[in-house]
């Protein structure tokens, strides 16, 4: 075996080992049925108003951004969380069977089994909000900067991340709903508002004024490094949450969060 092996096989290997895994989770999470309720409420509610200026290209622009940013990250919590209880109650014997793994890297392929697809389905509203303002004018009150659709990925993402995350920490039934509940009361005393966008304030920044709702605050594309920052928060603290790996939990953590505070406090200065 040469050098280059030694070195790159333990890593391949790894790589092999989690990449069914990976794939297996984000099986599960695409056949939930509680996450397909996201474009079942866009449809109905796209078919039942009625908007003032009918139909154009700046109200579908805006549909998708609100599928995105306002129905996705609430409903996607709860289906990512669901998914990651029954494989912890399950524990995937069926795939220890032929593949053994241990439960930190078992973790971590359900967290980026969760993750992938939704930035995915983010990144395709994102394409889609670009081809409908490539062939349109939209109004530029309304109009996203490259930034803020940059963000959009990481929305979706990162509401998986905290449903696999309060799975792990809160790891019985409303454990969900809990986690929904502090992120809105911390939006609310974090930001010192209270209307209908305070709730995902914590992922979410932007220099437009959207359906009358002032914008809030931030440089997008530091915000965009901040949600990063705190998808990356996420996976940590459930990949490590068994009591055995919290040594690990500190030496990784606090820098990762560290760092994910400073972009947040850069984006707003």
């Amino acid at each position: 075996m040469t050098t280059v092996d030694s070195v790159t096989g333990p890593r391949t290997a790894v790589s092999r080992r989690l990449a069914p895994l990976i794939g297996r989770e984000a099986r599960r999470l695409a056949r939930h049925p509680v996450l397909w309720l996201v474009p079942v409420i866009v449809v109905l509610t796209t078919a039942v108003e009625t908007p003032s200026n009918g139909r154009t290209a700046g109200y579908w622009y805006g549909t998708i951004f609100v599928a995105i940013a306002f129905f996705g990250p609430i409903i996607a919590l709860f289906p990512a969380n669901l998914v990651a209880s029954s494989a912890r109650r399950s524990r995937a014997e069926e795939m220890l069977s032929v593949m053994p793994t241990t439960d930190t890297r078992r973790t971590l392929a359900m967290s980026l089994g969760v993750a992938l697809p939704l930035a995915g389905a983010g990144a395709v509203g994102v394409g889609a909000m670009a081809l409908i303002d490539s062939f349109n004018d939209i109004p530029p009150d309304e109009l996203l900067t490259a930034g803020e659709l940059a963000q959009l990925p990481f929305i979706l993402a990162g509401a998986g991340l905290l449903g696999v995350l309060a799975a792990r920490w809160l790891p019985f039934t409303g454990g969900a709903l809990l986690t929904l509940v502090a992120s809105t009361l911390g939006g609310v005393v974090l930001f010192r508002r209270f209307d209908s966008g305070v709730w995902w304030m914590w992922w979410t920044t932007g220099t437009t004024t959207f359906e009358d709702r002032p914008p809030v605050p931030g440089e997008p594309w530091l915000h965009v490094a901040y949600l990063f920052g705190l998808c990356a928060c996420a996976t940590v603290a459930a990949v490590y949450r068994d009591r055995t790996q919290w040594t690990r939990l500190a030496l990784v953590g606090v820098p990762v969060v560290a760092a994910t505070l400073a972009l947040g406090w850069l984006q707003l200065s």
